[in-house]
């Protein structure tokens, strides 16, 4: 799953047009990344509006590299969080600023460092972020669980299945932790649940949530759904002469739930 946390963002009275550094919050907002640089740009050659506007201006990086996998974006981020003065931002900043840092971990593969970030910063999100911050977390402590041996491995998707059980039951229209409770259970090796989930989230979506959010976690349901849960739970049911047969058979399934259920 890959949503972007929301930056908070001054609302303007009607007679007064929002200053470049509010439309660069919008731009980001908007996933409109290149317009966010290039605004955070301009409000940076102000004074009072500079370490403010450093600071989306280094996440709107982040996530232009997140989409395009240009490292320049990297470093250039690092560059502008270095140079941002934590005095000069509000509160709310701060967190922006350390949501930066732990994006910044996540980039530079640490995973680790980055899920204990995120799960600090999950405490307290407001709703407006709340499914975007887990989603971070869920995507680090994933990353992280795969690099570890079977046993931690399996501890860790625990951590992470937990964690989306959690979030689900403090707000079932979350539509990051729907994605993460399939993949959690499928990383800790219970393809039966993983199967279970997948077919649960998918025909929820539409019921919990709308437009984009929908779009995406049944598309990212789908893809686990076709290159792990299918072929892996063929390979776990079947001989290895029938399991490509299995898997036709779970793949035509899979499609004639989907069928049954779009709208």
């Amino acid at each position: 799953m890959t949503f972007v946390l929301v930056l908070a963002t001054a609302v303007p009275s009607l007679a007064q047009a929002p200053d470049v550094l509010t439309r660069a919050r919008q731009a980001y907002n908007a996933r409109q990344f290149d317009e966010a640089m290039t605004l955070a740009t301009e409000a940076r050659g102000i004074e009072r509006l500079s370490h403010s506007a450093a600071v989306v201006f280094a996440r709107a990086a982040l996530e232009r590299f997140r989409r395009a996998g240009d490292v320049a974006d990297v470093a250039t981020a690092r560059q502008a969080l270095l140079l941002v003065d934590p005095a000069r931002l509000t509160a709310g900043e701060l967190t922006e600023l350390r949501l930066g840092a732990a994006e910044l971990l996540f980039v530079d593969e640490q995973y680790g460092a980055a899920a204990e970030l995120f799960a600090a910063h999950l405490i307290g999100a407001n709703d407006a972020q709340r499914d975007r911050v887990f989603d971070w977390w869920a995507s680090a402590l994933d990353l992280h669980a795969q690099l570890a041996p079977d046993e931690e491995r399996r501890r860790r998707y625990g951590r992470l299945l937990a964690g989306a059980e959690r979030e689900l039951g403090r707000t079932p229209a979350a539509a990051s932790a729907t994605y993460w409770l399939a993949a959690a259970a499928r990383g800790m090796d219970d393809l039966e649940r993983a199967w279970s989930a997948a077919v649960a989230g998918w025909i929820q979506a539409p019921l919990v949530s709308s437009g984009a959010d929908v779009i995406l976690v049944r598309h990212d349901l789908d893809r686990l759904m076709r290159e792990a849960i299918v072929p892996e739970r063929a390979r776990r049911a079947a001989s290895a002469a029938e399991a490509e047969a299995l898997t036709v058979a779970f793949a035509a399934e899979w499609d004639a739930i989907k069928a049954r259920w779009q709208r």
